[in-house]
């Protein structure tokens, strides 16, 4: 059936330790590895209900609210929703984030080939960067993760420029299997330390770091991979609806930490025209002509919100236990992971989303795709 196009759109998270620059050296990349954000576009009228209750009680989730956890140990009950979801058209949206990776990427961006002018959203940039950086999520020792995790947390001068230094060292003496590579290392790091010599400092070290939200206390947020797959996501739903969004309502779950910067960051990029900075996508369009709304609800009171908790949970887990759990995945579980990535048209926006090592995505049985134009 082809996809229907609903105005309501519930989304839920899966795996979020918030800022990653909070990070404990002990248990960076050793927990909750995945990040994964879910949205399910549906019309929840009542014979929409009515099978969801249907299907609970046939499984036996007798609990008001659906856990993903509880889901994640009923691979059939997971099954039977999606032929729901498909039966009735709804699109699904699903981002899910190696949070190393996240981390990794933050560091290109701010410290290897920062940002300088329109030709860093070209096509040939933008596989360059793609390259070096799952060359340094793979071969590239955690301290460099840890150490700009540190920079974050410190914000101190010397402790940047030395990082800088750190970068060319590891490039210099490590032996990558893509030739040339390591040279573009040591090449644009050293440009771009040259650059951070001529600031003064406090912006050098502005420049350097990833640019910070505020929580509603006050308090600087630097790395959220929650903040950015939202933001992918409103993007690839403004593709799905051709930029028809002015009747839609986005349905969160309840952010009591994260909300406000989520309402803040949704307005910037609906207002953001600048198309030398906006990367030409084949999965989302984040040029905005209309604003749809934003709304949080409490899981339990919304099984919309539980839907995607559900989609997220499974996706998260899956991935956690199939590339770092070192399980052998069963048949069932394997086959709802592949209708959530085969369901999806890339040119519509709809499906999986993949943030990580092309290593990673070829493990788990998909074939990468570049996703710029």
């Amino acid at each position: 059936m082809l996809p229907s196009r609903p105005v309501t759109y519930y989304i839920d998270e899966s795996g979020n330790t918030g800022d990653l620059i909070t990070a404990r050296v002990e248990t960076y990349g050793k927990e909750q590895r995945m990040f994964t954000l879910a949205a399910v576009g549906c019309d929840l009228d009542q014979p929409f209900k009515d099978r969801f209750d249907a299907l609970k009680a046939a499984h036996r989730i007798q609990s008001a609210e659906v856990k993903s956890r509880q889901a994640y140990d009923r691979p059939h009950f997971v099954s039977g929703l999606l032929d729901l979801l498909e039966e009735r058209g709804c699109p699904i949206f699903i981002e899910a984030v190696d949070k190393h990776y996240f981390v990794i990427a933050n560091i290109m961006d701010r410290i290897v080939v920062p940002y300088v002018g329109a030709c860093d959203v070209q096509p040939r940039t933008l596989w360059m960067k793609g390259v070096m950086a799952d060359h340094m999520a793979i071969y590239g020792p955690p301290e460099l993760a840890q150490a700009f995790i540190a920079c974050c947390q410190s914000r101190d001068y010397v402790e940047v420029r030395d990082f800088y230094k750190q970068v060319i060292r590891w490039a210099q003496s490590c032996r990558l299997p893509t030739e040339g590579v390591a040279d573009a290392f040591v090449r644009f790091t050293r440009d771009s330390l040259k650059d951070f010599r001529k600031l003064p400092k406090a912006r050098a070290v502005e420049r350097a770091l990833p640019i910070p939200d505020t929580s509603q206390k006050g308090k600087l947020l630097w790395v959220l991979p929650n903040l950015t797959s939202f933001t992918h996501i409103y993007a690839r739903i403004n593709r799905f609806l051709e930029k028809q969004v002015s009747d839609v309502t986005l349905f969160h779950d309840e952010q009591l930490q994260f909300g406000d910067i989520l309402l803040h960051n949704k307005m910037v990029m609906e207002a953001f025209n600048d198309k030398d900075v906006i990367p030409p996508l084949k999965t989302a369009d984040f040029q905005f002509s209309a604003s749809a709304k934003l709304e949080f609800l409490r899981s339990h009171d919304s099984i919309g919100i539980q839907i995607a908790d559900v989609l997220a949970g499974f996706v998260a887990r899956y991935i956690q236990d199939a590339v770092w759990g070192g399980m052998a995945m069963d048949a069932g579980r394997m086959s709802i992971f592949s209708r959530l990535v085969t369901a999806g048209v890339r040119e519509q926006g709809t499906g999986v989303n993949i943030v990580a090592p092309k290593s990673l995505v070829r493990l788990l049985g998909i074939a990468p795709r570049a996703n710029y134009s």
